[in-house]
This record gives C-alpha cells, structure tokens and sequence, in this order.
C-alpha cells in the first residue's frame, strides 16, 4: 500500500487492524491516531512517521526503521519491537508494557512518563536516553547500554539490569527496590536519593558514583561490589 493511500485510509478513521504492510515505505507518513493493532510493520520504514496516539497493541514493527518517529501517547501494548532502529524517537507518555525491544537501537529516544513495565530490552542500546518518571518496574535491561541515560525519579522496582551499563546515567530518586543489579556498571552515575533497598549488588561496579549513603556503600561491599571512598 503506498503512503498516500494509507494516509487517506486513516484520515477516514478505518480500522487496519492486522493490515501486512511488511518493508512498506512510509517514511514521514502521517498516522496519528491510527488502528494498527496487530498490524505487521517488520521491516517497515517509518522514519519521521507521525504515529502519535497510534494503536500499535500487539503490532510487528521488528527490524522497521523509526528513527525520529512520533509515537508520544501511543500504546504498543505487547508489541514487537526487536532490533527497530529507533534513535531520538519520541515515546513520551507511551504504553509500551510487555513488548520485547530486544537488541533495539532506541540511543537517545524520548522516554519521559512512559510505561514500560514487564517489557524486554535485553542488549537493547538506551544511551543518552530519557526515562524520566518512566515506568520501568519489573523489565528485563540485562547487558543493556543505558550509559549517561536519565531515569530520574523513575520507578524500576524488581527489573533485571544483570550486566548493564548504567555508567555516567542519572538516577535520581529512582526507586530500585528488589532489582537484580548483579555486576551492573554504574561507574560515574548519580544515586542522590535513589532506593536500593532489597536489591541484589553481586559485585556491581560504583566507581565514582555520586550521592550513595554510607548504608548503602556498605551494602555494595558485603555483596562483593566495588565503590569509591573519599
């Protein structure tokens, strides 16, 4: 289908749920507010596409290009999103619980009061990137780059960030409880205020971090991490 006709066909509110629009060329298209839960989008160049309260529940977008897409409240409830390129989107007030995102490129996207809960992002590339008062509870970041990431006052209780790169990120009032940190690298990061109650430290890397109490260095080093002393 070409990028006029889809236009058209949204414009006029159809409902595409389902629609196979595999490797489609729709780049810039505007979607806002489209139906396209369960729509297969693999491969799909979406790149600067408008999709801004889009419904994408349930939705294959593995491999598609969205580069610099508006997806800000849309809802991609359970959708797939494996290896999408998706550098500087915008996913601000998204839903996106329990879609896999494994291995996605999403370096410097825009996270801000997202929902994320249950979703997986093992080795996803999150560097640069803002999850500001983003819903991170129970997700899978295991050996994810979330290097110099904002994640300040954002909820991230019982997540997996076994061997992740957290150096340089800012956490800030994040609420860590019950996480599995186990050899995490947060090398430089800012805890100011951050919860670690219950969390799993297994020989995490604090390096230079900033804003840790004393309860909580000595945590760090009963569970064989490494942190700095003044």
């Amino acid at each position: 289908m070409k990028k006029d006709e889809l236009e058209k066909k949204v414009k006029n509110k159809e409902d595409l749920g389902g629609i196979d629009l595999e490797k489609a060329k729709l780049k810039g298209a505007n979607l806002k507010k489209a139906q396209l839960n369960e729509a297969n989008l693999d491969r799909a160049d979406l790149s600067k596409a408008n999709l801004q309260g889009a419904d994408l529940n349930k939705a294959s977008l593995e491999r598609a290009n969205l580069i610099q897409a508006e997806l800000k409240g849309a809802s991609l409830i359970e959708s797939n999103l494996n290896e999408a390129l998706l550098h500087k989107a915008d996913f601000r007030d998204a839903n996106l619980e329990k879609s896999t995102l494994i291995e996605a490129e999403l370096n410097k996207a825009d996270f801000k009061g997202a929902k994320l809960e249950r979703s997986d992002l093992t080795k996803a590339q999150l560097n640069d990137g803002n999850f500001r008062d983003c819903d991170l509870d129970y997700v899978i970041l295991e050996r994810a780059d979330l290097s110099d990431a904002n994640f300040k006052d954002a909820q991230i209780r019982g997540a997996n960030l076994e061997r992740a790169n957290l150096s340089g990120a800012n956490l800030q009032n994040a609420d860590l409880k019950n996480a599995n940190l186990t050899r995490a690298n947060f090398t430089g990061a800012n805890l100011s205020g951050a919860d670690l109650r219950a969390t799993n430290l297994e020989f995490a890397d604090f390096t230079d971090a900033k804003g840790l109490t004393e309860e909580q260095i000595e945590a760090i080093e009963d569970q064989g991490g490494t942190v700095s002393k003044d």
